[in-house]
């Protein structure tokens, strides 16, 4: 504070916290804190910024003193119930909502969105059924016709869709989905505007593609290069970006693939009402949305018509219920004949996976020693996948395999790690020495995970996808277990594709611990992992083929050659 004047160190730390910079940012602020403890707009700040760097109980300490210094501080309770679902404390951040809706100083929209929350890690089934059931009685409570109220979605009244969360179990959304969308629409006006213009194709086909993910993220990896093979003798192609849409390398490869002419990229502004005017200019034949649901403000755009046909696929494998959407593009491997009846898009069928996935890279190698190892599980996906019937699988595993070890990875922030690990010790069989979390590792030290492996456990209801592809790289096998759900069947479509004969594909629950076991213990597990890997090289990785037939399944769609 001696080089600078307080004043002049909180307009640093502001203009930190404008360019993103939070770790900064919140360095100062917390500076500042020393001298003036309960200064509102230090703490406030300083509370964004730990929002941003995932330090959620920092922001929740800050945000509380901010109440208890003023009870009726503007923003404070919506701000609070926020960081309290960002923990995952549902129950907790109800009662804040509710506390704000009394007292007349919590935006009105949080009269509906504090009955569509749905937690990360539910305690157990019975959990999952009550909120689910809340869910469903807020929709036909919107849905009613003497249900009156409307929201302003570019005045700060966005609604954040339970969407994604319901996927995360085994019950069919299909109808509530539909419902969700009838009930946003309801309360958003902007929803119902027509806004696609009917456009004869004249030269090339206009083609959308809509994600805030094009970077290093999962959407980036998986869509990328099957994006980059559009013909541009066929297709002119728009990439739409948010502004939310962090830098990284494969941001960079789709700024250098518009350097030459293969694509244009474009971002999108942050109110509705201005996003739709700028696609509307575009004048889109179609619109490919890789993921629905992801992010928040794209969830809506999709439930407009703003192309001919719109698409989307299994970037959050989850039908949508809109009648916006057309279609679901996904690979016949990974559907059966009852997969269609839980979508209200129709499947569009291809060959291969929609992707051209380019295969992952080490500079490390693994000994055979490592690669032969037995008795290793695990289960690295993201915490929110296990379910708590899933608890009682891995339990049984380890009651099973008495040399068994079963590792999972913890969230970056360790909220979910905190929850799960509450929920495994609520059952006595749970032991903390065999069922390792390990701390988030980086992409190389991942990969090596994945190949000294023994078998990856592909969690029911909601199974892997990325990970699956990355564990190819070694070739370590996956025990799965699908239902009719694409959600689950990703798995099963990927050892399809590669020709694997006999796939480790339970038929059960009990089918599914007797695999896993069984393949944990094989002595031919390095010779088995080589199997696989070269299925992967020839039928999985960089396929060019599914590139030509996304391609042909575009065109078809307007009969053009």
């Amino acid at each position: 504070m001696n080089k600078y004047s307080a004043d002049e160190l909180f307009k640093i730390a502001y203009d930190h916290l404008q360019k993103r910079n939070y770790g900064k940012s919140a360095g100062l602020f917390e500076k500042l804190l020393k001298d003036y403890p309960k200064n509102l707009s230090i703490l406030k700040n300083l509370s964004h910024c730990y929002v941003f760097i995932k330090e959620f109980e920092k922001a929740e300490d800050c945000i509380k003193k901010v109440i208890n210094i003023n009870p009726n501080e503007p923003f404070a309770y919506q701000s609070l119930a926020s960081i309290l679902k960002d923990q995952d404390k549902v129950e907790e951040a109800i009662l804040i909502v509710e506390e704000g809706l009394e007292k007349g100083i919590i935006n009105e929209k949080w009269e509906v969105q504090k009955n569509l929350f749905f937690p990360k890690i539910p305690s157990d089934r019975k959990d999952i059924i009550k909120y689910r059931k809340k869910i469903e009685e807020e929709v036909e409570k919107i849905l009613d016709k003497n249900f009156k109220k409307k929201l302003d979605y570019d005045n700060d009244q966005i609604i954040v869709p339970p969407h994604v969360d319901l996927s995360y179990s085994d019950w069919d959304n299909l109808e509530l989905n539909k419902k969700s969308v009838q009930a946003f629409k309801k309360l958003f006006k902007i929803l119902n505007e027509e806004s696609y213009l009917k456009i004869e194709i004249k030269d090339k086909i206009r083609i959308g593609i809509i994600s805030e993910f094009f970077t290093d993220h999962t959407i980036g990896k998986l869509y990328k290069d099957l994006i980059f093979s559009l013909d541009k003798n066929k297709f002119e192609t728009f990439i739409f970006h948010s502004k939310k849409t962090n830098a990284g390398d494969i941001f960079n490869e789709f700024n250098e693939k518009e350097k030459e002419g293969i694509l244009k990229n474009e971002i999108l502004p942050i109110k509705l009402s201005e996003k739709i005017d700028n696609i509307k200019k575009f004048k889109l034949d179609v619109i490919f949305y890789p993921d629905i649901g992801l992010s928040i403000e794209f969830y809506y755009l999709a439930l407009m018509r703003l192309a001919k046909y719109q698409i989307t696929t299994f970037g959050h494998p989850e039908t949508t219920g809109s009648d916006s959407i057309d279609f679901y593009l996904i690979s016949k491997n990974c559907v059966n004949n009852n997969t269609q009846k839980h979508h209200s898009e129709k499947l569009l069928l291809m060959d291969y996976l929609p992707m051209i996935y380019p295969k992952p890279h080490t500079k490390k190698k693994l000994s055979d020693d490592e690669l032969s190892k037995k008795n290793i599980y695990s289960c690295p996906q993201t915490l929110f996948k296990i379910h708590p019937d899933f608890d009682q699988i891995i339990f049984d595993i380890l009651e099973k395999d008495k040399n068994g070890i079963v590792y999972l990875i913890k969230d970056t922030n360790k909220v979910l790690y905190k929850k799960l690990i509450k929920r495994f010790s609520t059952n006595k069989k749970y032991d903390s020495k065999k069922i390792i979390f390990m701390d988030p590792l980086n992409y190389e030290d991942y990969l090596l995970h994945l190949g000294r492996s023994s078998v990856l456990l592909d969690p029911i209801y909601y199974g892997a996808g990325n990970s699956f592809f990355e564990s190819m790289l070694f070739g370590t096998p996956s025990i799965t277990f699908p239902s009719d759900h694409i959600k689950s069947r990703l798995v099963l479509g990927a050892y399809k594709q590669m020709e694997i004969k006999y796939p480790p594909i339970a038929a059960s629950i009990e089918n599914y611990i007797e695999l896993a076991v069984k393949y944990a213990n094989r002595d031919d597990i390095r010779k088995l992992k080589n199997t696989y890997k070269d299925a992967a090289e020839k039928k999985l990785f960089n396929t060019k083929k599914a590139g030509e037939e996304f391609n042909k399944i575009l065109t078809n769609l307007f009969n053009l050659t």
